[in-house]
C-alpha cells in the first residue's frame, strides 16, 4: 500500500515538470471559463496579426509560437485548433461542432496572436489523434518568418495524405493567399 501511494505521489509531483521546455498560455476552463470562441486580435499599423488554422482533417492541432524579442525563448503553447468542417458539412453542424469544441475542450476553429513587425516569428504545429483501430501523429513542424507592419498572416497546418505540412500565407487582402518565404523544420 505504501509503495503504491508513494508511486502515485511521485508521478503527481513529476508529471507537471515534463513539459518544462515550453510555456503554456493556452486557454483553460479554470482560467477563462466557458468560451464559445477564441479571443480576436485586431491588426494595427504598428503590429501584424497571425491566424493559425488547420485544414484537411478533423484531428486537433496544438499551436505554439516563439517571438524573437521575448526574453523567455521557450515555445509558448497558444492553444488547440480543430477544423470544424465549415464549407464541407451543413452550416449548422459546423457551428455546433465549433461551439461544443470551444466551450468544453478549448479547441477553436482558429487562434489569433499579435506579432511584432520586422522581428522573426516562429509557429509550431503538432497533431495527434486516435480513432477506431488507428492512431495519428504528425509534427511538430516549426516554421519561421518575419512579419511586416499592418499585415495579416495565415499559418495553416494542412493534412496531406498520410502526412502534414505547415504553410504561411500573407492574407492582408482576404481574397488573396500569397505564400510567405519561411524556414521550416520538422522535428
Amino acid at each position: 500500500m505504501k509503495k503504491t501511494t508513494l508511486l502515485v505521489l511521485s508521478l503527481i509531483l513529476t508529471l507537471p515538470g515534463c513539459k518544462s521546455n515550453v510555456r503554456d498560455s493556452s486557454p483553460s476552463l479554470l482560467n477563462e471559463g466557458v468560451q464559445l470562441q477564441q479571443n480576436k486580435v485586431t491588426v494595427d499599423a504598428l503590429h501584424a496579426k497571425v491566424i493559425m488554422k488547420a485544414s484537411g482533417a478533423t484531428y486537433p492541432v496544438e499551436f505554439s509560437i516563439r517571438r524573437a524579442n521575448d526574453p523567455d525563448q521557450r515555445m509558448d503553447v497558444r492553444g488547440t485548433v480543430v477544423d470544424s468542417g465549415r464549407g464541407k458539412v451543413f452550416g449548422w453542424i459546423a457551428k455546433l461542432n465549433e461551439a461544443t469544441h470551444s466551450a468544453t475542450l478549448k479547441h477553436f476553429p482558429q487562434l489569433e496572436v499579435q506579432a511584432d513587425p520586422d522581428q522573426p516569428f516562429e509557429v509550431s504545429g503538432y497533431a495527434s489523434g486516435a480513432s477506431i483501430n488507428s492512431g495519428y501523429r504528425c509534427g511538430p513542424i516549426n516554421t519561421r518568418f518575419t512579419p511586416g507592419k499592418g499585415k495579416v498572416y495565415l499559418a495553416e497546418f494542412q493534412f496531406v495524405g498520410q502526412g502534414c505540412e505547415l504553410h504561411v500565407y500573407d492574407t492582408t487582402q482576404p481574397q488573396q493567399r500569397i505564400p510567405v518565404t519561411t524556414v521550416t523544420a520538422v522535428k
